[in-house]
């Protein structure tokens, strides 16, 4: 495990982002805390282009519209949402 600064990190990020990905762990010490940096899995990148894409897009709008016209359900809190999930 490698501690650094975010001096070091912007001096040297490269060379931090390579250890990440070649698999060391590498923290990032900062006065507002710790961070641990961690490459971002294949899941990561798909889900980013889906929000990104046309179709996330379209979705969204009809579902934003369908709110702003009533057509949603509304519930007290997540147990009650899986409980009426569960009686589907």
């Amino acid at each position: 495990m490698t501690v650094i600064t975010g001096r070091q990190f912007r001096a040297n990020q490269s060379k931090y982002i390579r250890m990440v990905h070649k698999g060391e762990r590498v923290i990032l010490s900062s006065r507002a805390g710790y961070a641990e940096l961690t490459p971002i899995s294949e899941d990561d990148k798909k889900f980013d282009e889906y929000v990104n894409s046309e179709e996330f897009r379209l979705v969204a709008e009809k579902a934003r519209r369908e709110f702003h016209e009533g057509k949603t359900l509304r519930f007290s809190s997540a147990s009650a949402a899986q409980k009426w999930m569960d009686e589907l």
